[in-house]
Formats: C-alpha cells, sequence, structure tokens
C-alpha cells in the first residue's frame, strides 16, 4: 500500500521510487524558475531569508537550487538501486510531503504571477 495507484482503462498503475523522485526535483526547478522570473521584475523577493542572498545572483541560485538536487537525488536513486532497497512508508511520506510542499509553492507562484500581469 505505499505505492500511489491510479486507475487507467481498469489497469491500476503504479509510480516507482525514481518517477516520484524525478517529479519532487521538477516541482523544485520549477519553483526556482518562478521564483527567479518574480524577482526579476523587482516587484517581488525571495521570501526563504536562506535563499534571499543566493538569489541575487541567478547562476549561484541556479546551482543551490537546481545542480545540487538533481546530484542529491541521483545519488539517492542509485542508492536505492545499488543497494535493491525497497520503498516504505517513510521514504513515501518525504516525498509526497516534499509534493505537497511544492505544490502550495508554485500555487503561491501562480497568484504572483496573476497579481504581476494584473495590475
Amino acid at each position: 500500500m505505499s505505492e500511489l495507484v491510479l486507475s487507467y482503462n481498469d489497469r491500476p498503475r503504479q509510480y516507482g521510487f525514481g518517477t516520484k523522485l524525478f517529479f519532487l526535483y521538477f516541482l523544485n526547478v520549477a519553483d526556482w524558475f518562478c521564483t527567479q522570473t518574480l524577482i526579476d521584475t523587482g516587484r517581488f523577493r525571495e521570501a526563504n531569508p536562506i535563499m534571499a542572498p543566493m538569489m541575487e545572483y541567478p547562476i549561484v541560485s541556479f546551482f543551490v537550487k537546481c545542480m545540487l538536487p538533481l546530484a542529491l537525488s541521483i545519488i539517492i536513486w542509485l542508492f536505492y538501486k545499488i543497494f535493491k532497497l525497497e520503498q516504505n512508508k517513510f521514504t513515501n511520506f518525504i516525498i509526497y510531503t516534499g509534493v505537497i510542499i511544492y505544490t502550495a509553492v508554485i500555487l503561491v507562484h501562480i497568484v504572483n504571477f496573476t497579481i504581476l500581469y494584473t495590475t
């Protein structure tokens, strides 16, 4: 029961660990892109006080928010593959929590883009 199961044509569809990890990474990159775009308008600022100084330098923010998480995601995925680890409730909880948080952040970005382009 630790797998996400969606029904398609009466066949259950299960998403593997790598797919879930990639989706989490994709949301992370979307967050970086939206944040950087909004900051570049001059009307928004980074809400995270740890990331705020880094967002002033797009190359640094790209490395910290995109390249470093990509490397970590690949290492984690390889670790799971090499040692033939099974997904468990804890790993799924961590991934799903990250997806929920990043989805909320992306929704805030959508609201901010709406504000930006309607005012």
